[in-house]
């Protein structure tokens, strides 16, 4: 890259021994040096010849200086501009280096936080089976123990204590075995996965259960109970008692949403 040889004539005709690289480069830019280097196609009067006389005795610069002095410049400004290229490829090498590490810290960041979304699932899901196989096998002992306690009320009131089928199971709740004015255990699951044991009267009325939910754990009124795969008790059901609902001597419930 450079200027024409003209503009460069024309800046060093116009700065004389003033002209440095920075003055011709200045002059070329704001149009002085082409309207200094126009000049010479324009018929001069005789007043100008005069003139221009004048000025050249004023100033001798012999035709080999001025090619040398025209050479030299134009060798640095070359050089410059050179240099200005130069810089402007390793300002654009930067911001290449620049743009490539910043996506690879961004894609690094990604990594890293679906990595931990995944770890919190995992984390989420075994803490949700760990929470339901407790609750079984606590509802199992539970019913082992009642098991073995009316084995043992039989065994001492009669002669030949009755065989205890699987039958005869499935139906205790609603036989006569079952006192109304008895105890209950339930073993419920709560909104949160986590799961809690207590104790009622057979004769309380579900509401109640909602009841004690709602204010040991401080959680929202608008919830219901089930027993999963069975569709949730409804409001009516509320108000029927725990012995009336089959859930005696034990029962497994699950806290879920009411939906209107």
């Amino acid at each position: 890259m450079g200027f024409e040889d003209k503009l460069i004539t024309g800046a060093l005709n116009l700065l004389k021994d003033k002209a440095t690289l920075e003055s011709v480069i200045e002059s070329i830019e704001n149009g002085s040096a082409e309207i200094e280097s126009n000049k010479e196609l324009v018929p001069k009067s005789s007043t100008e010849n005069s003139e221009e006389a004048n000025n050249q005795q004023s100033v001798e610069v012999s035709p080999e200086e001025f090619l040398a002095r025209k050479k030299a410049m134009e060798e640095k400004i070359k050089q410059r501009r050179i240099e200005i290229e130069e810089k402007e490829k390793e300002l654009e090498r930067q911001r290449e280096l620049q743009r490539r590490k910043e996506g690879k810290d961004m894609g690094k960041m990604r990594e890293e936080i679906e990595k931990l979304q995944r770890e919190k699932f995992v984390e989420s899901l075994r803490r949700e089976k760990e929470a339901d196989k407790a609750a079984r096998d606590a509802i199992l002992r539970q019913i082992e123990q009642d098991k073995a306690e009316r084995r043992a009320k039989n065994s001492g009131n009669t002669i030949c204590p009755p065989i205890v089928t699987n039958a005869t199971i499935a139906v205790a709740p609603s036989s006569s075995n079952f006192s109304k004015d008895g105890k209950t255990k339930l073993a419920i699951r709560l909104l949160d996965g986590s799961s809690l044991m207590q104790e009622f009267d057979s004769k309380e009325v579900l509401s109640a259960v909602r009841a004690f939910i709602v204010t040991q754990k401080n959680i929202d009124y608008n919830i219901t109970l089930g027993m999963p795969p069975k569709p949730a008790f409804s409001e009516e059901d509320m108000g029927k008692s725990l012995y009336a609902l089959g859930l005696v001597p034990n029962a497994r419930l699950q806290v879920v949403k009411r939906s209107y």
